[in-house]
């Protein structure tokens, strides 16, 4: 099967793309080999970022992973699921920049939404607008970013937000992944300066 991905004069142009695309799935193969699935955790979280950690010091050529922790959607009994997975949170992000100490690595952690301020008849909050970000990494100046948000001074029961998630978006694109934040988040935006130059 190694003949499959060599170049030949006679293949077509679509021909030549597959082959290209075949090698470049055997190198990626090559450069995973060293990334083994963690052992059995009981952290779904950490396991996915030690995996994440593995391929960062197996120098694999990724710029951004992504890793999901689920269940934040707290319509009911809020109180406990919240302190379930925050201390999950806490756990495996502890763990992960542990590991990363010293690497050019960010850590960011978001929500698709926010949760309204006022609890509903079932000891849970509905969806809202606002929501905080979490950034870590040994490239990040540590701090707050924004205005704390008030509890009283509500839009329709919703927290007004006080940082435009783009600013984020933009200071990461250009400083970490380094490219032109521009066509993803438009024109004008600034960084916030919570990452070191």
């Amino acid at each position: 099967m190694t003949a499959l991905g060599d170049d030949d004069p006679d293949d077509t142009p679509a021909m030549a793309a597959v082959c290209k695309a075949y090698r470049a799935a055997r190198t990626a193969d090559a450069t995973f080999a060293s990334v083994k699935p963690p052992a059995k955790q009981n952290n779904s979280l950490a396991a996915q970022l030690d995996v994440v950690a593995q391929a960062v010091k197996a120098r694999v050529p990724a710029r951004v992973y992504t890793v999901q922790l689920g269940g934040f959607d707290t319509h009911a009994g809020e109180r406990g699921t919240q302190q379930r997975l925050l201390q999950t949170f806490d756990e495996a992000v502890t763990g992960f920049v542990a590991q990363m100490a010293g690497r050019n690595v960010v850590l960011m952690a978001y929500s698709e939404f926010g949760r309204r301020v006022r609890a509903n008849a079932s000891q849970g909050t509905d969806h809202g607008t606002a929501g905080p970000v979490f950034i870590a990494g040994a490239p990040v100046n540590r701090g707050f970013y924004g205005e704390q948000p008030s509890l009283t001074d509500l839009d329709n029961g919703d927290l007004k937000y006080t940082t435009d998630f783009r600013d984020i978006y933009h200071e990461l694109l250009a400083r970490t992944v380094g490219t032109d934040p521009a066509p993803s988040v438009g024109a004008g935006r600034r960084d916030l300066g919570f990452l070191s130059a």
